[in-house]
């Protein structure tokens, strides 16, 4: 039993087990290799599906930073660009501007209204006088009168020219007339039943006035109709101051 179990095998027996060693010791190095790799397959795919927003959350500040950045150095060179000018005083300039151009308009205006008036105040009067010519003004000495109170009439007759008007009063009576105020009836004049307060040739001197005066009876009265005159009824009325075909605006007052 002894002299078999030292008996030495042969050996291609051992050359055998050698290979099947090796062959298991390969496939467990490979089984082994193949876990890491798999392991780390793993561990990248988990890292690859990450969520994106937290790396784009965690960028965004520094994105945000360089864009201001960018700007700011944009701003600082368009203004260095256009002189290193202060806003500032950008501002000022066209505030100035503003001012220049509103006293500019002021002023054209001013010159403008200059202008329209410089003719009125050369404008010359006429060197000569005609009846037209005449400014005729009538009023009373009271806007209305009580029922025992006769009326009192005045004319003014002012001449603008730089002439002497001739006018002859014959021709161009100068008159007072009155008038009903609802009817424009003609009920009273002066010169129905006198005669005219001027007449013949008067001169009614250049630049100056003249002034003439009547008192009414407040009786009505017609041209040639001067008997049995009725005393006018209480009302409104309206007064002009005549010379030929030249009346004055009408003056109303009123009788009660």
């Amino acid at each position: 039993m002894s002299n078999r179990r030292n008996q030495r095998l042969p050996e291609e027996i051992y050359v055998r087990r050698r290979v099947a060693a090796a062959v298991i010791i390969l496939v467990l190095v490979a089984l082994l290799v193949w876990g890491l790799v798999a392991l780390n397959r793993g561990s990248d795919d988990e890292g690859g599906t990450s969520p994106a927003p937290t790396t784009t959350a965690e960028a965004s500040p520094a994105s945000d930073a360089s864009a201001a950045s960018a700007a700011a150095d944009e701003t600082t060179e368009t203004v260095e660009a256009v002189g290193g000018a202060d806003p500032a005083e950008t501002t000022d300039t066209t505030d100035t501007e503003s001012s220049a151009a509103v006293e500019s308009s002021e002023s054209s205006e001013a010159s403008a209204s200059s202008e329209t008036t410089s003719p009125e105040a050369t404008t010359e009067p006429k060197d000569s006088c005609g009846l037209s010519d005449l400014r005729i003004t009538a009023t009373s000495d009271q806007p209305s009168y009580a029922p025992d109170v006769q009326p009192t009439f005045y004319m003014t007759v002012d001449n603008p020219t730089a002439a002497d008007c001739e006018i002859n009063l014959d021709d161009n009576v100068l008159r007072f007339e009155v008038y009903d105020m609802k009817t424009n009836q003609r009920m009273w004049a002066d010169t129905d039943c006198y005669p005219s307060v001027e007449d013949g040739t008067r001169t009614f001197p250049a630049g100056e006035e003249r002034h003439f005066e009547a008192v009414w009876s407040r009786l009505g009265s017609a041209p040639g109709q001067c008997n049995n005159r009725q005393p006018v009824p209480d009302g409104s009325y309206y007064l002009h101051g005549v010379i030929g075909q030249n009346p004055s605006n009408a003056h109303s007052f009123n009788l009660g």
